[in-house]
């Protein structure tokens, strides 16, 4: 027997890989495409691009696991159910549970997996993305300026930079006419891009500034080292806040309460927390059932097509309704039960279909074929 589900489990676990690897993969490349705006618009280099995309993987793979192992499961024990190899497992003894058990041992390191990845990989990787994205938009000299461009962020302003190495501006002129009465324009050998509060402002070294007098004359004035306030260009880009999704478990259950955020989001972030526990339970539930939708009826010589993908839907509708509980529980926190109690019933019940007298391992002699 325990060679015989040894084979059953190596049957189903290959495929879960597999289908794991390809939803992966085809995540990213959604990823990838939503990340496209990081270089377009922010000017984020190729490898800080890359970065992000790779640090959003542990939450996809959260996200498609039930799914990949609901695909393998229905692939492996349809193939297995069809060669009539679960018709041998029970004309030798095999009990029901005995049979599904390899199944069960597999949705049981998915669950494990899962929580791994909810509970540490991906406020890990979350956190260390969310200072990359802050980084590249706090970035002004790369979202901004564009080496050997006259570049107009306001009306009336313009910027020009002949080179932007590391952040410092070469051979600078700004022409600020947002003043009709007092339009001026500056020159500088080199800048950067400073805090001088909550805007930010230009540092310009070796400057000059040019203007027109009330007289009527143009007015030169030179300095070593001046500053242009962008107040009105940028908007200041605020402290570096961690959202839900990069939050630990112990920062969601036990929000700071010296953080004002925190205190207006506690509810928000205790569903998040009790979301990331009770999503992993989903594993085990998808794979019950598949089980059901091949081992729940009668035996069936032509497939099981029509069972498999009407589970399916089940399947997507169950997990939909699940993100909608957690959006619930944001405004009543009682409701986060429920974010538990969904998977286990409906996994009890697909179990009870699957284990049931009346729908599976019936003698050989009571089998329908249709």
């Amino acid at each position: 027997m325990k060679t015989l589900q040894g084979y059953f489990i190596r049957e189903t676990f290959r495929p879960f890989v597999i289908t794991t690897i390809v939803l992966g993969a085809l995540a990213m490349l959604t990823q990838s495409l939503a990340a496209l705006d990081m270089i377009v618009d922010d000017q984020a280099s190729f490898i800080a691009y890359l970065k992000i995309t790779l640090l959003a993987l542990p939450q996809l793979i959260a996200i498609i696991l039930p799914f990949a192992l609901f695909i393998a499961v229905a692939y492996a024990v349809q193939r297995l159910h069809t060669d009539n190899e679960f018709l041998v497992a029970f004309a030798g003894g095999m009990t029901k549970w005995a049979v599904i058990t390899p199944v069960m041992r597999i949705a049981t390191l998915a669950v494990l997996a899962n929580l791994a990845i909810n509970t540490w990989a991906q406020p890990v990787a979350y956190k260390v993305m969310r200072e990359i994205v802050y980084d590249v938009r706090s970035d002004l000299a790369a979202s901004i300026i564009r080496p050997g461009e006259f570049i107009s962020p306001a009306l009336n302003l313009t910027i020009f930079a002949r080179e932007v190495n590391n952040g410092v501006l070469s051979d600078v002129m700004i022409h600020d006419g947002r003043d009709r009465n007092n339009p001026l324009t500056y020159f500088a050998q080199s800048g950067f891009f400073i805090d001088t509060g909550p805007y930010p402002a230009l540092s310009l070294t070796n400057a000059t500034r040019q203007g027109i007098g009330t007289d009527g004359t143009l007015e030169i004035l030179e300095f070593s080292s001046t500053s242009f306030e962008m107040r009105g260009v940028i908007a200041p880009q605020g402290a570096l806040l961690y959202k839900r999704s990069d939050r630990y478990l112990g920062e969601l259950f036990h929000p700071d309460p010296a953080n004002y955020w925190d205190r207006q989001n506690a509810n928000s972030l205790l569903a998040e927390g009790h979301f990331r526990l009770s999503a992993t339970l989903y594993n085990l539930t998808f794979a019950l059932m598949a089980l059901a939708a091949l081992l729940g009826g009668d035996y069936n010589r032509m497939g099981y097509g029509p069972r498999l993908m009407i589970a399916g839907g089940l399947a997507l509708m169950l997990r939909l309704v699940g993100y909608s509980i957690e959006s619930v529980a944001v405004e009543t926190p009682i409701v986060n039960l429920a974010q538990y109690a969904l998977p286990v019933f409906v996994a009890v019940l697909f179990l009870w279909m699957t284990l049931s007298e009346a729908r599976l391992g019936r003698p050989a002699g009571r089998l329908v074929a249709t």
